[in-house]
């Protein structure tokens, strides 16, 4: 299919010049006269490239170029100015709203058409980009969620089907260590669609007012028996308990209590999947003059300093090193929590294997 080009342009046979030339040359082409009418060519006609002039009535090529790029749809389209003046201060507010290219009249057929094959040519290499990364993204998902979901679905098909074919062979102690297995791996598997909806959720907090609302208002009491609740929620998902020792002074923060729950736990889930189980996790929490401070620290893989910036739903860090469950979901909704609610998280790593993730929560003034 022959590229879309659209010329916006206001002198009748600068457009109709231009239009004869290009449709001679292969490509699709539409024309409009002022910016206004291109501007809904654009959105029907979706080029592959817009020529705009600048100097145009009714919406000059500035206004147009900024509406474009405002307009999801045709934000990455290329667009080249054709302007009879070249004033570096022009040349520099188009380039600021994110013009591609300038031509200046008179310009010859070579020139313009070796401004726009250039353009399409990068405009399909940032394509082709996009969707290798797309399907780099798209494996990714497929490897992690297909792990994070047939561990657990693995547990509980295996043990129910032991439960159903050889019941007899089992005594009471045996069939409710069985039952036991097959209630974590349930809450396991739980946890991981329920953070899928989270996340989705989540990210319509920037187009929805009542999820922003619902996600970054409210407060509530973190003190030992708390972090004691949600520590056990963690363990009722672990095969092995998770050993803590805790230092938690009581504090009012502003934090509601659905997510200052998911915090603590998806932190604590964090620090029992990565510790190496030689030492215990410690907890600790100290009420600062306007901030409340959480830190968690494990003994176990590091972190690198550099990863922070990297956390992001279904990452996972030195995955050819450390064999890891988990989908990576946990700590992208952590951050995404606190910066609603205008806390900040900062992990620390030692050479000497310890990593400690600290929370800071602005307080309750009472």
């Amino acid at each position: 299919m022959a590229p879309k080009i659209l010329v916006i342009e206001d002198e009748t046979h600068i457009r109709e010049n231009v239009a004869a030339l290009l449709t001679l040359k292969g490509y699709a082409v539409a024309t409009a006269p002022n910016g206004r009418e291109g501007l809904l060519q654009a959105i029907v006609y979706l080029p592959d490239l817009i020529l705009c002039d600048i100097r145009m009535p009714e919406m000059d090529g500035y206004q147009l170029l900024e509406a474009i790029r405002n307009n999801r749809s045709l934000a990455t389209v290329p667009f080249i100015f054709l302007t009879a003046k070249t004033e570096e201060t022009d040349l520099r507010r188009g380039m600021v709203l994110g013009a591609d290219d300038y031509l200046t009249k008179p310009f010859t057929l070579d020139s313009l058409l070796q401004s726009i094959e250039s353009r399409l040519q990068r405009e399909a290499q940032r394509e082709a980009d996009l969707q290798s990364r797309l399907g780099d993204l798209r494996r990714t998902i497929n490897s992690v969620s297909s792990h994070e979901y047939n561990t657990p679905l693995t547990c509980i098909l295996g043990f129910v089907s032991l439960l159903m074919d050889h019941s007899d062979e089992f005594d009471q102690s045996d069939r409710l260590s069985m039952l036991a297995m097959i209630k974590s791996a349930s809450l396991r598997l739980k946890r991981s669609l329920d953070n899928l909806r989270l996340l989705e959720e989540l990210h319509q907090v920037d187009t929805l007012p009542s999820a922003f609302t619902f996600f970054s208002t409210g407060s509530s009491w973190i003190d030992t028996n708390v972090v004691k609740q949600h520590i056990q929620k963690v363990n009722d998902r672990q095969d092995q308990p998770l050993t803590c020792r805790l230092e938690i002074e009581r504090a009012h923060v502003t934090l509601s209590e659905t997510s200052l729950g998911t915090v603590i736990e998806e932190l604590v889930d964090n620090a029992h999947k990565f510790s190496d189980g030689t030492q215990p996790v410690q907890i600790s929490g100290h009420q600062g003059e306007l901030t409340y401070q959480l830190r968690i620290s494990n003994h176990g893989q590091l972190f690198k300093p550099e990863d922070i910036a990297r956390i992001a739903p279904y990452m996972q860090f030195d995955r050819k090193t450390y064999e890891q469950q988990g989908s990576g979901l946990g700590l992208a909704i952590v951050k995404k929590l606190l910066a609603l609610n205008k806390g900040s998280l900062v992990i620390e790593s030692q050479l000497t294997g310890e990593t400690s993730v600290i929370v800071t929560l602005p307080s309750v003034l009472e």
